[in-house]
């Protein structure tokens, strides 16, 4: 079956996705499961997991966030209760870890650029979980392609940094923060239930499928949702902005190095 284990509604500040419309696309697309993973909240999982079952559609919702951590982003899934936002790597690792929820890195970074990605930095360093071996036990599987990318090599860079260091289940995702953007990545695993994909995630026997169409249009559209002034002009967007960038710009003064 099907399963899209990244996923935005309009309860993430650049998604312009409501949880019901979510819910019905994915039953179009042949999407068996579906994990919301919007940015810092469950609600929007909640609200679509509510739809699908009191419509008793075809499709599967697993509750997940997209968490903002001083490393980059994390997707946990399978949660029971929303993680806070701002820890460090390991506390984020730690607290995923007593939900007993399977752990995805998401659009992970190959290099490190000063400049930009600790300025404002919203991708996890594969050099993170290399130099803390304890971090990998926590990690069950990596976005070896995801639709959002529009890196050339992201695919074969993420296949083998997880060959090579991370031994984990190989994850496509849309990554969608509008519905053009859904239906061309996702991940094949035997069987149709959440329960079964996440038997999947921790055999490591999930397949990867991204689109071979080119997605350059699809990415420039995809931006649209940027454009939500009232909410990214808020007070609270604002402060989850500039929280960030102070506790990224201190880790990268404590340790300049990595």
């Amino acid at each position: 079956s099907k399963a899209d284990l990244h996923f935005h509604t309009w309860y993430s500040v650049d998604s312009m996705i409501s949880p019901k419309a979510a819910v019905e696309d994915a039953v179009k697309k042949g999407i068996k499961v579906l994990a919301i993973t919007d940015h810092d909240t469950i609600g929007g999982a909640l609200k679509a997991q509510k739809y699908a079952k009191e419509k008793m559609l075809p499709v599967e919702i697993v509750i997940g966030e997209e968490i903002y951590c001083n490393g980059g982003h994390i997707i946990g899934l399978f949660l029971k209760e929303k993680i806070d936002s701002f820890m460090s790597l390991e506390e984020t690792l730690t607290e995923l870890k007593k939900q007993d929820a399977i752990v995805i890195i998401p659009h992970m970074i190959f290099e490190e650029d000063v400049l930009g990605e600790y300025a404002y930095r919203y991708r996890v360093s594969y050099m993170d979980l290399v130099n803390n071996p304890e971090y990998l036990k926590m990690i069950h599987g990596l976005e070896v392609d995801n639709f959002s990318m529009i890196e050339s090599d992201f695919h074969d860079k993420s296949e083998y940094i997880n060959e090579i260091y991370l031994h984990t289940a190989r994850i496509s995702s849309s990554d969608a923060h509008i519905l053009m953007n859904f239906g061309y990545n996702y991940s094949l695993f035997p069987g149709e239930t959440a329960k079964d994909l996440r038997k999947a995630i921790l055999e490591r026997i999930t397949v990867p499928v991204a689109s071979k169409k080119s997605l350059f249009w699809n990415q420039i559209i995809g931006c649209w949702p940027f454009f939500k002034l009232p909410v990214h002009l808020s007070l609270l967007f604002t402060y989850r902005v500039m929280r960030n960038i102070y506790h990224t710009g201190k880790k990268f003064f404590q340790n300049p190095l990595r």
